[in-house]
């Protein structure tokens, strides 16, 4: 979530503080795990009338540039 994100991208203001909004972003979406559009079986517990396995679709557009990824986006990151 755009917590984690925040997270990640002070940890590379504190390895180097001269980056760039934009050269945050760009390290962020480079290093990024891309998440596939697709489906899964998810366990719903307040399936109504028993708690039962939904199937979970999601598009391209719903992942943005995927899964952050702490320890790639700080090797990415340039030294001062």
């Amino acid at each position: 979530d755009e917590r984690q994100v925040g997270d990640v991208a002070a940890l590379l203001l504190e390895k180097n503080p001269g980056l760039t909004p934009g050269q945050v972003q760009s390290i962020l979406k480079g290093s990024a795990l891309p998440i596939p559009a697709g489906s899964a079986q998810v366990w719903d517990p307040f399936a109504v009338p028993d708690p039962t396995f939904v199937t979970e679709t999601w598009g391209t557009d719903a992942t943005g540039s995927g899964l952050v990824q702490a320890d790639a986006a700080l090797g990415d990151t340039p030294a001062p």
